[in-house]
């Protein structure tokens, strides 16, 4: 009786090993139905908008930016040492630079012309920026507080090309925040 039971116990271990394994390996390749955090995003289209109302569509995301210069202090000593710590400086405004094919609306230049005008008080406004995978699905979202349009670029074209105009827009903001989609 003992010779049957030795090997069922370790046919039994392995079956448990085996069942194991390909649970962890499931969980961490995203199994589940949910992507694991380490997976790249990648995303087909840009959106931006304002209060719920699309303003534009993008088709590139040239980038996001947000930093802090570093500032030095300079420490003195009783010797002829001197300490040196970098701490955190100026603040630079995130800034959001969107790049698309030109269309007709006349949303985007609107919206420039209130900060070419002056009008920051009507110019500032709180943006939300999606993006969406090639399915359509929201893949990521930030929210941009008090933003405004900066720089809008229009691309260069030669008459009678069969090439797409191109603008670009670079926004400006008090803050920009990654928010779950």
């Amino acid at each position: 009786m003992k010779s049957r039971t030795l090997p069922a116990a370790i046919v039994g271990g392995v079956i448990l090993a085996a069942a194991a394994f390909g649970a962890w390996t499931s969980a961490s390749q995203g199994a589940s139905g949910t992507p694991p955090t380490s997976t790249p995003l990648s995303a087909a289209r840009f959106e931006i908008s304002i209060d719920g109302h699309s303003l534009a569509v993008f088709s590139e995301l040239e980038g996001i930016v947000s930093g802090i210069d570093p500032a030095e202090l300079e420490l003195a000593t009783r010797g002829r040492k001197k300490t040196e710590l970098k701490l955190p400086g100026k603040r630079t405004p995130p800034t959001v630079t969107l790049k698309r094919g030109m269309t007709r609306s006349l949303e985007l230049a609107a919206w420039h012309e209130l900060v070419l005008a002056g009008d920051m008080a009507a110019a500032r406004k709180d943006v939300t920026l999606t993006m969406y995978s090639t399915t359509g699905d929201p893949v990521a979202r930030y929210h941009l507080t008090d933003a405004w349009p900066a720089k809008l670029e229009i691309g260069a074209l030669s008459a009678g090309a069969s090439e797409v105009l191109f603008e670009t827009v670079t926004l400006v903001a008090e803050s920009v925040r990654r928010v779950s989609v």
